[in-house]
């Protein structure tokens, strides 16, 4: 009987050892070889996100200082309302022109009903103003402001007559509204 209890005993020993300590510690090691395996996918695309990141960078860097400068004048990062109203106003100058009654609007669009966050890439600012010349002068004013790098919707445009205009000779008086935009940061 001694003979058979010692085997017993070890085959039951081993048994127990196998599910208090093999067993527990295998599956931590198939959890750690999983998470290993994550990690190594993690660091791959890590690896590829830089070599994009580094192809897009030496293209950035392929841009001259002055086409970085237009494209920043075309759609700007931020608005800067002072620098907008003197490039519009440097534009109506040349037709002699000067900007009257700027107001600038910079309340955020809301379309009623609209629930959810606004995805859009872009914000936008409204600016209104009166200049006073002939017709033709604002036709040239206006083109001039389309061929503008900053980028501009005319959203309206009201005028009062020649009448009204004390001394004048062909002269209007236009109420200019528009709206231009930048990027979200």
């Amino acid at each position: 009987m001694v003979k058979l209890t010692f085997p017993v005993l070890f085959i039951v020993l081993a048994i127990g050892l196998f599910f208090v300590y093999v067993d527990p510690t295998y599956k931590e090691v198939q959890n750690t070889l999983i998470e290993e395996e994550r990690f190594d996918q993690a660091f791959d695309k890590s690896k590829e996100l830089q070599a994009v990141r580094d192809k897009l960078l030496s293209k950035y860097n392929t841009f001259s200082s002055n086409d970085l400068d237009r494209l920043s004048k075309l759609l700007p990062d931020h608005v800067d309302n002072v620098r907008l109203v003197l490039d519009i106003d440097h534009i109506a100058s040349t037709y002699g022109m000067r900007m009257k009654n700027v107001v600038v609007d910079s309340q955020e669009e809301r379309q009623e009903g609209v629930i959810g966050p606004d995805t859009s890439e872009h914000q936008s600012i409204a600016l209104l103003f009166s200049v006073s010349s002939s017709y033709e002068s604002l036709k040239l004013f206006i083109r001039d402001l389309e061929r503008s790098l900053r980028i501009v919707d005319i959203t309206g445009i009201s005028l009062t007559s020649a009448t009204a205009i004390e001394g004048s000779n062909n002269l209007y008086e236009y109420n200019i509204a528009l709206k231009t935009y930048w990027l979200k940061n």
